[in-house]
């Protein structure tokens, strides 16, 4: 069942890749970057349902005391080629050894180089008895950017350390220029991943303990907490985020938040965020509403595309 599904995804993924090459900007790097994800999935074809997504075959079975950890992950400090630093590696390797064992890891990561990295020096760090291979996710790695507005954003953050992703966070729906996607777009995005995990957690063999973490950049996984967090303003339930100062700023380098999905006998889930020592809660709603705006998002610039 789940063999098959992938295999009809991947055919679409490849599909949507291929029409999409010529609309993004820097186009050479992109292509070499989709097709370093394409042979990837391929190798890695059929893997997936073995290793996470077991056959249901019995009621009861699968998605019944799941707990699976989404863990987004900010890549190491990298040096001016894109590899990590010495610090970087070192980050790295702490951030791996606060990770807690579970039955699995999987480590999901950009195709960018600094990405990449920092996903490999987890998956060596990491204590887990059973480890999968590392895969890539083109939704995790940058944005559509313009060199201009990243020009802009590089001479902001060194001007002043840590403001240039709550500047780009500002244009909320709006497209900083017509080659740079909105915070809005990246929120749907990282939307849409988290929401493909609440679905995994309910095909998982009963009892599964899981951890999957997904190593990305600085301003996606804050983008869609301005959209979604739930925080408790004294009587009152505030959804979002005016400023990330409010969460204690951005994701500092091999910094992380995690996504805890759990479900109980019954099957039903619970979602909650565990980051710098507190816990809050998603308005799943919008989350699920994100996704869809991804979604459909996508299939109109395919069709646009053909």
């Amino acid at each position: 069942m789940y063999t098959s599904d992938l295999v009809s995804n991947f055919i679409r993924d490849l599909a949507s890749n291929l029409k999409t090459l010529g609309f993004i900007h820097n186009e050479q790097k992109t292509a070499e970057r989709r097709f370093f994800v394409v042979c990837d999935k391929i190798r890695n074809m059929g893997n997936e349902s073995n290793e996470l997504n077991p056959i249901e075959s019995a009621e009861g079975q699968f998605g019944r005391n799941v707990e699976l950890h989404a863990i987004f992950m900010r890549h190491g400090e990298a040096d001016e080629g894109g590899g990590l630093t010495e610090t970087g590696k070192r980050q790295v390797e702490i951030a791996g050894q606060s990770i807690d064992s579970a039955d699995v890891i999987k480590v999901y990561s950009s195709p960018i180089r600094r990405a990449r990295e920092t996903a490999e020096g987890i998956g060596e760090t990491v204590t887990h008895d059973k480890k999968l291979e590392t895969r890539t996710k083109l939704s995790l790695e940058i944005p559509n950017i313009s060199e201009e507005f990243l020009d802009k954003l590089v001479e902001i953050e060194k001007r002043s350390p840590d403001t240039s992703t709550q500047f780009y966070l500002n244009f909320g729906k709006q497209r900083p220029d017509p080659e740079t996607s909105s915070p809005q777009e990246i929120a749907e995005m990282m939307a849409y991943v988290l929401s493909n995990y609440f679905k995994m957690a309910k095909r998982l063999k009963s009892g599964s303990n899981i951890d999957l973490v997904n190593v990305t950049h600085q301003g996606l996984p804050e983008a869609l907490l301005k959209e979604v967090l739930i925080q408790e303003d004294r009587d009152k339930q505030k959804v979002g985020l005016e400023t990330l100062a409010e969460i204690g700023g951005p994701l500092k380098p091999a910094e992380s938040m995690e996504f805890r999905i759990r479900t109980n006998e019954d099957g039903d889930e619970t979602v909650e965020l565990y980051f710098r020592g507190k816990t809050f809660n998603l308005d799943l709603g919008k989350v699920d509403e994100l996704s869809r705006t991804y979604i459909e998002r996508k299939v109109v610039s395919n069709d646009d595309a053909e």
